[in-house]
């Protein structure tokens, strides 16, 4: 009994493991092709399909950083007042963009196979904050709503 036990537990972390690793990969993919169809609307050079691989998961790892420094910040603010106003949207706006911007601007500094001129830095980091508080807005009406 306990070495079929042993087996179902292994057989259970190694799915959990699998479904993780697949999940990040879908996201992955997701981001590798919005950052493509940007670059390509916003004339962005990059070598190969491979550094711009390697630029969207460097982006990443950092904007996941990123998102838990500023959701920290948001949330601490935000424990005083429990109203959401759209200047709280604003703020988090904000607060995503000007991430977002650093960490696009960090990595075109210091990745050089991919070039992103300075006003497309901040068109794509407005746009991937603008798209940030608009899902996160929609998953706490979903959350928020019990009508259903």
């Amino acid at each position: 009994m306990s070495k079929r036990n042993k087996k179902s537990k292994t057989f259970i972390t190694s799915l959990l493991i699998i479904a993780a690793v697949c999940s990040f990969a879908f996201v992955a993919l997701l981001y590798y092709f919005g950052f493509l169809g940007a670059f390509s609307i916003l004339d962005v050079f990059y070598e190969t399909p491979k550094h711009l691989a390697v630029f969207v998961g460097i982006y990443l790892i950092l904007s996941i950083i990123g998102e838990l420094f500023v959701k920290g910040i948001y949330y601490i603010k935000k424990r005083k007042r429990r109203a959401d106003t759209f200047s709280e949207y604003m703020l988090l706006f904000c607060m995503n963009f000007i991430m977002n911007w650093l960490i696009i601007s960090m990595i075109n500094g210091l990745y050089q196979p991919v070039h992103v001129e300075w006003y497309t830095e901040i068109v794509l980091g407005a746009f991937i904050a603008l798209a940030e508080v608009l899902l996160d807005n929609g998953s706490k009406k979903k959350k928020g709503d019990r009508s259903n």
